[in-house]
């Protein structure tokens, strides 16, 4: 390993860890703080389903040493999770009056009311499978999902071995239960089903219980894709992944040995995919933790402010033909993209509406507007990613409604997946002279996930934009590359040979003594070429400076090396997920913004999209926002030379938090406006 680059997943476990600062952060209000439990389990869940099962199919020793060090990374974490719910949360929980049962004594009261709630709801879904140790055999564990082990002594002084499953797919996580003298009492199903275990094993006396939940590989691959039917090779897939291998195994750290045995041997488990957890598993599910006090605990509420231009006027074309307009989500409220396609779907001079949707909403108000359109003689062309992961059954079906409405569906490309997040209305003036309106983004068009995700978002109707766009739709139409965009940067097209000639070009106007610097704000960064070039631009003695959220495998401060490449990375109430790339350019600043990572995925792997801000209003809003974001002192980490983050100390200085600072200067705007 070179010693400017970290691995990728040491990197992403290290941006995990600032998941638990923030649950940790007495600053963070205390149902702010389990969100963020919720968020880490999440992320870590994903992690074994999608990065790690590589390096069990690739046996070398740098892999496994790579594991290893994974794995115990991955622990400490859980230790300080737990040490997080039960030494800060629950009793914090527990000085506002909300009482979660977990080990302690139940109420009496409680008892009678959650035996009732088993035998008349829960025992519906519950699933006993007994194991046979003379006889072994393979038993399956449903990915993700969660099990109890339990351990028996039948009549004859046997030991017998069962497991159970913890129907959480089908009933809330948590039941409220009634309160009494002011106190509320809330208790998860899992220990509801090991109250009432005699029920279940009424000849046999059981010896011990133990949570159980196994993860399973999904990082598949479509092969071959330019022929056979995609769709159903997708769907295949997408059933072929819940029976994938396992890459986890979480067991409760008080299992007795011959249990633990038992569970290697019955579900043909490797030595290193066995990891101690808890007594409960699957803290995702924390999303929907009950809070009987709302809204108290909750914290501050940040709705989406008004875009006063489009306040102020009955059509949203009429002001984007005037001047484009620049949108930051969710500071700003996200119903003008979906006004963008509703007055689209209505308007009697609309002819034509093309979009590309890698993520919908199950729910989603766009796909509506876009059958609505649709159904009022509009011709809609939606271009609809579904490769995308953990996205494909929901993408799908919208592909299928879509479809039945008279829209024409184009899915998927041979080899790529298009991520970029833009679309087209095409309308007629009363000479019949056609107009095109560009609506381009970094963020899906998920008004679900708009709501937590900060993206931005450009709606334009200059030509330089729109004669791109076609381009760029012609391409995914025919799957034939013209002529490269002139003003967009787009990857398949012409995006990373693009970008490593802006940062050549900074490279040189340093050497040559004039201005030059280089920032990025992206999502991740681990594409080979471009860390080679900041390298290249560090030693030249370019300033380069780099917010990244996830994976960043490229170790700033070197000597010799990264020395002039500063990191940081935010992590806050809103999901930092915008990309900004700036370039000084002799005092002249380039600025785009874009839906692409610099990831080699996105840059080599996927259609992407990078527009240009040439408005002087537009670069001096993304000036602010970074300006806001570098002053930090609260939410900011410093990524040092090894990798780690390194919160800012705000003790003697005035705090100041980006999200919100950002929040209060467009709310200001709006009162000046």
């Amino acid at each position: 390993m070179q010693n400017y680059l970290i691995p990728a997943e040491i990197s992403w476990l290290s941006f995990n860890n600032c998941i638990l600062d923030e649950a940790e952060a007495e600053n963070n209000s205390l149902y702010e703080r389990i969100k963020f439990l919720a968020i880490h389990s999440s992320n870590l869940d994903e992690f074994f389903r999608v990065k790690i099962n590589r390096l069990y199919k690739k046996n070398s020793k740098k892999n496994s040493d790579l594991l290893i060090e994974i794995l115990n990374e991955v622990n400490l974490q859980q230790n300080r999770f737990g040490k997080i719910w039960s030494r800060l949360i629950l009793p914090q929980l527990a000085s506002n009056n909300i009482i979660y049962y977990e080990n302690q004594e139940i109420l009496p009261e409680h008892l009678n009311e959650i035996e009732y709630y088993f035998k008349s709801i829960i025992l519906s879904y519950i699933q006993v499978v007994y194991i046979s140790v003379s006889q072994p055999k393979t038993y399956f564990l449903n990915n993700r999902s969660l099990y109890l082990l339990i351990k028996l002594k039948n009549s004859k002084g046997d030991f017998d071995y069962a497991y159970l499953n913890i129907p959480s797919d089908k009933l809330d996580r948590y039941k409220q239960l009634e309160s009494k003298d002011g106190v509320y009492y809330i208790i998860s199903i899992d220990t509801i089903i090991k109250k009432c275990l005699s029920f279940v094993f009424p000849e046999e006396k059981i010896i011990s219980c133990s949570a159980i939940k196994l993860n399973r590989d999904e990082n598949y691959l479509i092969e071959d894709e330019n022929s056979g039917d995609l769709i159903a090779k997708i769907e295949a897939k997408v059933e072929e992944r819940k029976r994938g291998s396992s890459t986890r195994f979480l067991y409760d750290s008080n299992m007795d040995p011959d249990s633990i045995l038992v569970s290697r041997k019955a579900f043909r488990l490797k030595k290193n995919e066995m990891i101690k957890g808890g007594s409960h598993h699957n803290f995702f599910d924390l999303f929907k933790f009950p809070n009987p006090v709302k809204p108290k605990l909750q914290g501050i509420s940040y709705p989406g402010l008004e875009h006063l231009p489009f306040e102020n006027s009955k059509s949203i074309f009429e002001v984007i033909k005037k001047q484009n307009q620049l949108l930051q989500f969710p500071y700003q409220s996200y119903h003008y993209v979906l006004q963008f396609f509703n007055q689209a779907a209505i308007n009697r001079n609309v002819t034509e509406i093309k979009i590309t949707l890698y993520r919908i909403s199950s729910q989603s108000l766009i796909a509506n507007a876009l059958i609505s359109a649709a159904k009022n003689g509009k011709k809609v062309t939606v271009f609809v990613e579904v490769k995308a992961r953990f996205d494909e059954h929901n993408n799908l079906f919208w592909s299928k409604e879509m479809k039945n409405a008279g829209i024409k569906i184009i899915q998927s490309m041979p080899n790529l997946k298009v991520h970029a997040k833009v679309a087209m209305i095409t309308m007629k003036d009363k000479y019949g002279n056609k107009k095109h309106y560009g609506y381009l983004s970094t963020g899906n068009f998920n008004e679900n996930t708009a709501n937590v995700y900060s993206d931005f978002g450009f709606f334009t109707a200059e030509n330089k934009y729109t004669d791109d766009l076609k381009k760029v739709f012609a391409f995914l139409k025919t799957k034939k590359k013209g002529a490269d965009p002139k003003h967009i940067l787009a990857a398949g097209f012409n995006m990373k040979e693009k970008l490593l000639e802006l940062i050549d070009n900074e490279i040189k106007n340093k050497k040559e003594g004039r201005p030059a610097s280089v920032f990025l704000k992206v999502n991740g960064l681990d594409e080979k070429d471009i860390i080679d070039k900041l390298i290249e631009a560090s030693k030249a003695a370019v300033n380069v400076t780099i917010i990244v959220r996830g994976i960043c495998t490229l170790l700033p401060g070197i000597k010799n090396v990264s020395e002039n490449i500063e990191i940081y990375r935010i992590v806050d109430m809103f999901l930092e997920h915008s990309r900004i790339y700036k370039f000084e350019n002799n005092g002249h600043e380039k600025i785009y913004l874009s839906s692409a990572d610099m990831l080699s995925r996105n840059l080599n792997r996927r259609i992407e999209t990078a527009f240009p801000l040439d408005d002087e209003k537009h670069i001096e809003e993304i000036n602010k926002v970074i300006q806001l974001q570098l002053e930090d002192n609260t939410k900011r980490r410093i990524i040092n030379s090894e990798g780690m983050n390194e919160l800012n100390d705000a003790d003697n200085t005035e705090s100041q938090r980006g999200q919100t600072e950002i929040y209060n200067w467009i709310a200001q705007k709006n009162k000046v406006f």
